[in-house]
């Protein structure tokens, strides 16, 4: 039997449960933070509380309920003996390309304004933007950037990729490290970030990286929030250099009521919903992971304690 210790909401352990039931053999999902849950094999977590995991004495690995495992990071409770798995699953890269698109093409053909005229009753045309060559940058080209990219460039954009290394995306000029970071911000009109967050990418989007942006660009995060320097945002929009933001992510989530993001009328927030995990199409990945686990083996999509992804 094996046993899966579970930290989620009700609706989602019956989901993972009914996607899991022909995918596995015989098994049982407890909720974590239960004293069945506490005897787990495996841990399916999202964002579990500090010391959720520590008194697990059987536990074999942890997976990931999504991308991000910066909060397993900031937790020096988590066993770090043990394999930790992040979610890969094409169903959130096409989500999130989605989201990072709609975004996009909102702001380059002036959507808001064209709302607010009709509300108005206004009949107000602009000038439109060029229909191809804008230049869109990627912060983050693994699983999920390369297919934005990609799918950029199809539209169109001239595309750059940032990675942490060298990597090759067809149709995509690509800028690797820390000293290819000004030249890759340069001029873009658009900036897309879907980084994991480690301390190298812990404030990447700050006043000299918007700066190096051309005048009116606009700032897409769908990566994690502590990626933007608030105030340093907040300062490029308020001078007009920035023309606006689409944030799904934040620094504390939900975002504070008091936030200036809430009112600013530049900014668009989004309540970390840019890429939901889908049981269905993940739970292939997921049963592959607890098996490989269950028989020794090292699981595809480990992270790297050290390197934080």
């Amino acid at each position: 039997m094996i046993r899966i210790g579970f930290y989620g909401s009700d609706v989602d352990i019956d989901l993972w449960r009914a996607a899991l039931k022909t995918r596995l053999p015989s098994f049982e999902i407890a909720r974590l933070l239960d004293d069945a849950g506490q005897q787990c094999d495996v841990a399916l977590v999202w964002a579990p509380p500090p010391g959720a995991l520590s008194d697990c004495a059987n536990l074999l690995g942890i997976i990931m309920q999504g991308q991000g495992v910066d909060h397993m990071m900031r937790d020096e409770t988590v066993p770090r003996s043990v394999p930790l798995v992040r979610l890969v699953d094409p169903d959130m890269s096409n989500a999130l390309s989605h989201w990072a698109i709609l975004c996009a093409l909102d702001f380059w053909r002036d959507a808001d304004h064209y709302r607010t005229a009709q509300a108005d009753r206004r009949w107000d045309p602009r000038p439109q933007r060029t229909a191809t060559g804008g230049q869109v940058g990627i912060l983050g080209t693994g699983a999920i950037g390369s297919v934005i990219a990609s799918r950029f460039a199809a539209l169109g954009f001239s595309v750059r990729g940032f990675a942490r290394s060298e990597r090759h995306i067809e149709g995509v000029e690509m800028f690797a490290g820390g000293d290819q970071l000004a030249a890759f911000a340069d001029g873009l009109d658009i900036v897309v970030s879907v980084l994991p967050l480690t301390p190298d990418t812990t404030g990447i989007i700050n006043a000299d990286f918007l700066a190096r942006m051309s005048a009116r660009a606009f700032v897409i995060n769908g990566g994690r929030g502590p990626q933007i320097v608030d105030d340093d945002l907040l300062a490029a929009l308020d001078s007009g250099h920035i023309g606006g933001a689409a944030l799904d992510v934040f620094a504390v989530e939900p975002l504070p009521q008091d936030h200036r993001y809430w009112t600013h009328p530049s900014v668009r927030v989004w309540p970390h919903v840019a890429a939901q995990t889908n049981a269905d199409t993940a739970a292939d990945q997921v049963a592959a992971a607890i098996i490989s686990m269950m028989d020794g083996q090292v699981p595809a999509n480990m992270v790297d304690w050290s390197r934080g992804y």
